[in-house]
């Protein structure tokens, strides 16, 4: 996983157009570091923008233990 601080560390600012890419890089880095779906969907909003983790804290999803799942609902919110 890349450091916050790092260069390369991955970032999703709301544009709905790349959020599958991001969701997809999330899983892959996830699987490649063995951590949980919990902990991946906690990744992922950590590598989020502030109003976009907002949003995606509201749905049942983020508390659950599946990634896919969270990543299925978040994706509800971004027609296209």
């Amino acid at each position: 996983m890349p450091l916050p601080t790092s260069a390369a560390t991955l970032y999703f600012d709301g544009n709905a157009k790349e959020l599958l890419t991001f969701f997809s890089i999330v899983d892959q880095l996830s699987a490649k570091a063995g951590i949980t779906d919990k902990a991946s969907i906690k990744f992922a909003m950590r590598c989020a923008d502030l109003d976009e983790a907002e949003l995606w804290r509201d749905i049942p999803e983020y508390d659950g233990n599946d990634f896919e799942d969270f990543a299925n609902a978040v994706l509800q919110f971004y027609p296209g």
